[in-house]
């Protein structure tokens, strides 16, 4: 008689996984004619075109030509397919992995292809006979409004679903739902498209690398005393730079502390003035900090100097319309997601390092002077003023000299400067922006990490490899 027997026989697996980088972390030029205008490959490139220009020419290549308002149709992605000197497959190239800044992205999106699916221990999830993982990236206008980026990431996410299909067709392998990995501003993108344009049902989890996910204190500071490491490059080194740049896009002024941050202590009120022994003077925002700090135009500790946003012109009425409208768009963004609006299956990782210190809160300290000039509706008109640069803002009085009857002579009465950064995070994103966070799994590293390296650091991978394979098991 013979005998039959059933015999468990795994599967081969595959995952779709897509990367969404940070600001900064895409190639892109003039929709127009196609003109370069941020590639991290290439220095000749940036040398000619961003890198060393002043306020007037990086509005000019990063907002629009002629000191025209912002358009989001003015940039596109580069997505690197003449570039060469990638040395990219083409599959590569099809993939979105041309359009990223390779510095930063490059070495560990091929980790992911590559090496993050063979656990170091030899053991594959239950059920699995192999697994593999397909990496696709997306690149975007990091200039633009993040809903609009997270619209597009749903082309990503199809592209990845449809190419490992077609891969893979024919053979017994079985493709499972994608995973999007993002990082920094990335996961705003990423909460776009899972949570307000329906995405939510099309990947299975998501995984978040040093994401502002209630905005960041640090932009605040780059608009008044310019940007640190290679966004100084970019963005600006100096206050006139950055509101010229990042002053006009909705992307990035989607990275100011929105209505539910909080410090890593918990304080909700991160803007303060202190006196010449750190007394407290001022804190805010009280409530709304689209109101009383980035729309505010009378208080000298206001994020935008309205001369700066289109330099060489005189239509300031104009500008401030143009900044009001990509400021409204920030805020509605931030309204849309609130505190809680994240995928189902998030996870996310964060630096709680005192190494990479991080501003969770700005002080603005007084180093001269003693009066209390916080409120500039106080001063009496006319007589008073304030000039601001690299951080420092000097309060004056004008006054008349007797002996030569001169007007226009000033008389220092405060400066206050803002202090260093103090809190732990990796030098951009403070801890609290993972500590506070509702929703997702949110855990810290240990050993920390610096913030645009992050996914270099050798725990990040170890964590994200961890959470690939339990989000593989959990499909299985």
């Amino acid at each position: 008689m013979r005998h039959s027997s059933v015999q468990y026989c795994p599967e081969p697996v595959v995952l779709p996984i897509v990367f969404v980088p940070g600001i900064m972390g895409s190639r892109l030029r003039t929709r127009h004619d196609g003109q370069i205008v941020w590639d991290p490959q290439d220095n000749k490139v940036n040398a000619a075109t961003i890198a060393f220009k002043g306020a007037k020419a990086k509005r000019d290549l990063l907002v629009n030509e002629g000191g025209l308002p912002y358009s989001p149709d003015y940039l596109e992605v580069d997505f690197g397919e003449t570039q060469s000197s990638h040395s990219m497959h083409q599959e590569q190239i099809e993939r979105g992995w041309g359009g990223l800044m390779q510095g930063s992205y490059f070495n560990f999106i091929t980790w992911l292809q590559l090496i993050a699916p063979h656990p170091a221990s030899g053991q594959l999830p239950p059920g699995c006979f192999s697994l593999q993982y397909e990496v696709w990236a997306h690149p975007y206008n990091w200039t633009d409004d993040n809903f609009n980026a997270g619209k597009t990431l749903a082309d990503t996410v199809q592209k990845a679903i449809d190419g490992t299909h077609e891969k893979y067709q024919g053979t017994n392998t079985r493709v499972l739902k994608p995973i999007i990995i993002t990082h920094s501003m990335g996961g705003l993108v990423s909460q776009a498209y899972t949570q307000l344009h329906r995405g939510e049902g099309e990947v299975h989890g998501v995984i978040h690398g040093a994401q502002p996910c209630d905005g960041a204190p640090d932009a605040y500071k780059r608009m008044l005393a310019g940007a640190e490491g290679m966004a100084r490059f970019v963005l600006g080194a100096n206050q006139a730079q950055v509101t010229a740049t990042a002053g006009n896009m909705p992307g990035a002024l989607q990275l100011l502390p929105n209505q539910c941050h909080k410090t890593v202590a918990g304080d909700t009120q991160w803007l303060k003035v202190t006196g010449r022994q750190g007394e407290p003077l001022l804190t805010k925002p009280e409530e709304n900090p689209y109101s009383e700090i980035y729309a505010n135009q009378q208080d000298w500790w206001r994020l935008i100097y309205a001369e700066y946003l289109n330099p060489e012109t005189d239509n300031i009425r104009m500008d401030l319309s143009s900044y009001a409208d990509a400021l409204e768009k920030a805020e509605i963004f931030h309204a849309q997601l609130g505190p809680e609006v994240f995928h189902p299956n998030t996870r996310m990782l964060y630096a709680d390092d005192t190494g990479h210190p991080s501003w969770d809160h700005v002080e603005w300290r007084q180093i001269y002077g003693e009066d209390d000039h916080t409120d500039r509706n106080n001063w009496p008109r006319g007589t008073f003023s304030a000039t601001l640069g690299r951080g420092q803002i000097e309060i004056s009085k004008s006054v008349q000299d007797p002996l030569y009857d001169v007007q226009g002579l000033h008389e220092l009465l405060s400066i206050y400067k803002i202090q260093p950064a103090n809190a732990p995070g990796d030098g951009a994103v403070h801890a609290g922006s993972g500590i506070h966070v509702s929703g997702p799994m949110s855990i810290p590293t240990q050993r920390g990490f610096e913030h645009q390296s992050c996914f270099d650091s050798f725990e990040a991978r170890r964590i994200t490899a961890e959470w690939l394979l339990d989000m593989v098991q959990e499909q299985l």
